[in-house]
């Protein structure tokens, strides 16, 4: 048994090596924005930079992708980078010990093996579930953790999605990390958190799609085999276990009135009490989305969506912090977190080899802390927004222009950005700033893609 074992996976590797179908690239960009953009608060000029590789393997069975890249930035930044942008968050921001500026790192790799009607997949990527650009329930803002999961097509219109990873808690173990302390350094680790996700989708008709999710948090143990049974209910497992972790359950739906034109909305729903939701204090708290997209608008080969998300105070945190929505620090859900909501509107026209984007989002955010967690779950808190709130106003112009050679693109941008705080993160009350974005990517997209 073992023997066959072993051929099998040396032929894998063998295969692998020598195919036709391995395509490696490597992956250089540069960016540059005079005044910071929405990377930060302050006006000042910040550069990024990345070198690295891309690999893809392809065939009938397997597929295996991997992008590395290692990632550099000059300006003044703190650990607070993208902290109120949509752009996905970085795991780590290390200040360079030999030369001035911060080093990170980006990683996506998936492995998946195709059966015939089924993928099982395992790797470090991120999801975007629903049909929003931002999502609510899981989006790409915080920094792809390790997975692993499958995607059964049950029916020509019934698919069954589920996965579980592992997360970043932020919170130190502090009865591991003393193992790591020494006179020569000293190592923080973690508290284990974990993800297990599932999803049903349908299309009971061609125009119309369904989709019902559910997901926990637990902590504290690094697997736990009742969360790794992908079709049973969560709900049930978390109050069979005692009620110490995190559920979260939501749907979507899109409805396409023609080929180019259709309507989302999406539910997020975290805290199920069912005997309290009709009462005026219940732990039964939400999040929605409504979005609406046409393609061809005034121009062909053009694309307008425009989308609205409003997220409770109480979502994405728990009474339990170890079992927060959260990874790395970042929402897995809405990006902007809880108590918050946002409006965006985008315009894409694509022409030869160029693409031009008319961007525009206001976000507005509450204040949310510890202590505000207590008064969610004594119903004690206070009327949204009422303790303050930060604002962003974001407007762009934003050109793609591809080059002769294949993979070189250049990018051009210009933006204003407002913010409006009182406080509740940094000290000035009110920020107005235009930058301007140049940048040079090779087998890389943008930033903000």
């Amino acid at each position: 048994m073992h023997l066959k074992r072993y051929i099998y996976f040396l032929h894998f590797f063998i295969s692998l090596t020598f195919s036709d179908d391995i395509e490696v690239k490597p992956i250089i960009f540069t960016l540059h924005s005079s005044n910071g953009s929405d990377w930060v608060y302050d006006k000042t000029p910040l550069t990024s930079f990345g070198a690295g590789f891309s690999f893809e393997y392809q065939n009938p069975t397997w597929s295996v992708i991997v992008d590395y890249i290692q990632l550099g930035f000059v300006g003044q930044i703190n650990h607070s980078l993208y902290s109120f942008s949509s752009i996905k968050s970085l795991p780590y921001l290390d200040k360079s010990k030999d030369a001035d500026g911060y080093w990170s790192e980006y990683v996506k790799t998936k492995i998946a093996y195709k059966l015939k009607s089924a993928e099982i997949h395992l790797g470090i990527f991120d999801w975007n579930v629903g049909h929003g650009v931002n999502s609510i329930h899981i989006s790409r803002k915080s920094p792809s953790f390790p997975q692993i999961g499958f995607n059964w097509q049950i029916k020509k219109n019934l698919n069954f999605i589920y996965f579980h990873g592992f997360l970043n808690s932020g919170i130190n173990d502090s009865s591991r990390s003393i193992f790591y302390e020494n006179e020569i350094s000293q190592r923080i680790i973690d508290a284990p958190r974990n993800i297990a996700f599932h999803r049903v989708e349908w299309k009971p008709i061609n125009n119309f799609v369904l989709g019902f999710n559910e997901s926990v948090i637990y902590s504290l143990r690094n697997l736990d085999f009742h969360y790794l049974i992908p079709v049973a209910p969560f709900y049930p497992i978390e109050n069979y276990l005692g009620d110490t972790d995190n559920i979260q359950m939501g749907f979507d739906l899109l409805y396409m009135f023609t080929t180019k034109q259709s309507f989302y909305i999406g539910f997020f729903m975290d805290e199920l009490t069912p005997e309290w939701i009709f009462n005026s204090k219940n732990h039964n708290w939400f999040a929605y989305q409504l979005g609406y997209g046409i393609d061809d608008l005034i121009f062909q080969n053009s694309s307008f969506i425009v989308e609205y998300n409003w997220i409770d105070q109480r979502v994405y945190k728990h009474k339990y912090k170890i079992n927060d929505f959260y990874s790395h620090g970042e929402p897995l859900g809405f990006w902007a977190g809880p108590h918050s909501e946002e409006l965006l509107a985008s315009y894409s026209l694509r022409a030869d080899y160029s693409e031009i984007s008319i961007d525009y989002s206001m976000v507005k955010r509450g204040l949310i802390s510890d202590e505000t967690t207590i008064t969610n779950y004594n119903d004690t808190y206070n009327s949204r927004y009422s303790d303050g709130y930060e604002l962003k106003n974001y407007f762009s112009v934003r050109l793609q222009i591809a080059s002769k050679i294949q993979g070189l693109n250049y990018l051009f941008c210009i933006n204003q950005i407002r913010f409006e705080n009182n406080g509740l993160i940094n000290d000035f009350s009110s920020s107005n700033k235009y930058s301007i974005e140049l940048g040079i990517f090779y087998n890389y997209k943008s930033i903000r893609d």
